[in-house]
């Protein structure tokens, strides 16, 4: 089973055209239980960059299922609440936690966070991303990377890299890492 598939997003609507390599299971069937029948639980999705654009509307539409329980990887905690609102998003469907992917060190604290709220990893998106092309002069992460190679690569690299396990120690039948490229990546 492949764990990292592209996604290619036809527009930013709330509903999107999804190409996969391979059908996802219904979230929460498992065969986990001793005696062999499926259990059934709410299936959990990180999704990166959820409070606009793409990944808000990934966000809003996974919570609307009512399968999926989001949490929200954002730099502005208020921002990423507020469009969950205005998205119509039940409150009890998404968590929001603060991200910043321009600096390793949030990184590493996010993987904290999200462990701390004692839920599985199922799936991790990574939707998250800077696009700058009328930059007249380039901007650098916290780590001296150039903005764009430190959110767009390392930072998303890094949080693969760290919740790689959680999503392999996941019973969720159908576990996902999806990287996620827009139209803004071909430009």
């Amino acid at each position: 089973m492949p764990c990292v598939q592209k996604v290619q997003a036809a527009s930013l609507s709330v509903r999107t055209r999804v190409a996969t390599t391979a059908p996802v299971a219904t979230p929460g069937s498992s065969t986990a239980a001793k005696d062999g029948k499926k259990t059934v639980r709410q299936g959990v999705v990180v999704i990166t960059g959820a409070s606009s654009g793409l990944g808000l509307a990934a966000a809003k539409a996974l919570a609307e299922t009512g399968k999926w329980h989001v949490i929200m990887g954002c730099r502005d905690f208020l921002k990423a609440s507020r469009a969950a609102k205005a998205a119509g998003m039940d409150k009890d469907s998404f968590t929001v936690v603060h991200l910043d992917l321009a600096s390793l060190d949030s990184v590493r604290q996010f993987v904290k966070n999200v462990r701390q709220l004692e839920m599985p990893v199922d799936v991790v998106v990574c939707n998250a991303a800077v696009y700058q092309p009328t930059a007249k002069e380039p901007s650098y992460t916290a780590d001296g990377f150039e903005m764009s190679v430190g959110v767009n690569h390392l930072g998303h690299f890094l949080l693969a890299r760290e919740l790689l396990s959680d999503l392999q120690s996941s019973d969720y039948p159908s576990k996902r890492l999806i990287i996620v490229g827009s139209i803004t990546g071909t430009r």
